[in-house]
């Protein structure tokens, strides 16, 4: 079993897509203060938001229902969506509120139910989903990139050593590399 695949669509007032895009700049810039906490989760496989500014216009839909900007929710993740929207409810609530707090309906991050709720009411279905690495989680590849680094700093540490400091080398390297087991 793969992966569980969830989209999330949230109608947001024009003035709240600026507002989403500009959370977006600051996560850039402020790196650690949005993606770490996200990337601890180690059951998240994907995470992407993204704000469709106009849909194909839709004759079963009036104009006034229809929002002005739609904030997008992609995610796949091992465990179930009680789990998952836990962990976010729990981890990072006040950036939820940053992205969410003018999606139309949005019950606020601090509590589980009516987040669920609202996941629920705004889910859209999946009807395929591809992984790149099924069993690979954001945090297995941040692993995995972090002991490539760390091994091609080795290398160079031990291109011209010899057979007794390679050795010493070696158990230190892998005594440092089990942390990211």
């Amino acid at each position: 079993m793969g992966p569980t695949p969830l989209t999330v669509l949230s109608p947001v007032p024009r003035w709240w897509g600026a507002w989403a895009r500009l959370t977006w700049l600051f996560a850039r810039l402020a790196r650690g203060a949005v993606q770490r906490p996200l990337r601890d989760l180690s059951f998240i496989h994907f995470a992407h938001w993204a704000l469709v500014e106009r849909w194909p216009p839709d004759p079963a839909v009036s104009p006034d229902d229809a929002a002005d900007r739609t904030l997008v929710f992609l995610t796949t993740f091992d465990g179930s969506d009680i789990q998952y929207i836990d962990a976010f409810v729990r981890v990072v609530p006040l950036q939820i509120a940053a992205l969410y707090g003018g999606a139309r309906d949005f019950p606020g991050p601090f509590r589980f139910r009516p987040v669920a709720r609202y996941i629920d009411e705004h889910c859209a279905p999946v009807d395929h989903c591809w992984a790149a690495h099924r069993d690979a989680t954001a945090t297995t590849i941040g692993q995995a990139l972090e002991l490539r680094r760390r091994f091609a700093a080795f290398e160079k540490r031990v291109a011209d050593v010899g057979d007794q400091r390679f050795a010493r080398e070696w158990a230190d390297f892998l005594t440092e590399a089990q942390d990211l087991v």
